[in-house]
């Protein structure tokens, strides 16, 4: 053998519990087999995408799964969900939405004029294991888009615009290129390493 240690349980096979948003909201009882033996999972609320229940004797893993929702996206505790108004209550008259929760009640929520989003508190997912008080992530509503998609492509677009207009700048005007990298190092340095 391989030295005095305790016997290792074989690796178990990872097989997929699909769950929809609402059963890791509110917990839910899941049926599953494998090679002929069924399996009951609860799934307790608060639980995320990639949570593992594993069943050592029978040498199986199952993996939770969350499938997409129509209405909400989850960022880890909280909840993002879109909404749409018109300009008129964009601008000066503000805009009000109901939004239907994922345990079927009606939230009446407003955003203020000029505003593309709006943080209700304790309104997202449960906490698994609650935190200072706090029971329940939050909920984002924002209006047209949903701005932290929005703004994480945006930064991913910039950065492949920047690489390609350093290459282009590069093979084009090469003191110019050399010139912009050593004042971006410079006014990075001066900020103390963060360039704003």
């Amino acid at each position: 053998g391989r030295g005095g240690g305790a016997r290792r349980a074989p690796v178990a096979v990872v097989r997929p519990i699909r769950c929809s948003l609402e059963d890791l909201y509110s917990g839910a009882r899941k049926s599953a087999s494998h090679e002929g033996r069924s399996f009951v999972i609860d799934v307790k609320p608060g639980w995320k995408e990639g949570t593992r229940i594993t069943f050592e004797e029978a040498g199986v893993c199952f993996q939770l799964a969350q499938e997409e929702h129509p209405r909400f996206s989850r960022r880890g505790h909280d909840l993002a969900a879109v909404a749409f108004c018109g300009l008129l209550d964009l601008l000066v008259r503000g805009s009000s939405h109901e939004v239907r929760t994922l345990d079927s009640r009606t939230l009446r929520v407003r955003l203020p004029p000029r505003r593309l989003s709006v943080k209700v508190s304790g309104e997202g997912m449960p906490l698994s294991r609650p935190e200072a008080g706090r029971q329940r992530g939050d909920l984002v509503l924002n209006l047209f888009a949903d701005w932290a998609v929005a703004a994480d492509q945006a930064r991913q677009w910039g950065r492949t615009a920047l690489w390609v207009g350093g290459a282009l700048l590069f093979f084009t005007n090469t003191s110019l290129f050399f010139g912009l990298v050593f004042a971006y190092s410079f006014f990075a340095n001066a900020n103390g390493g963060r360039a704003n």
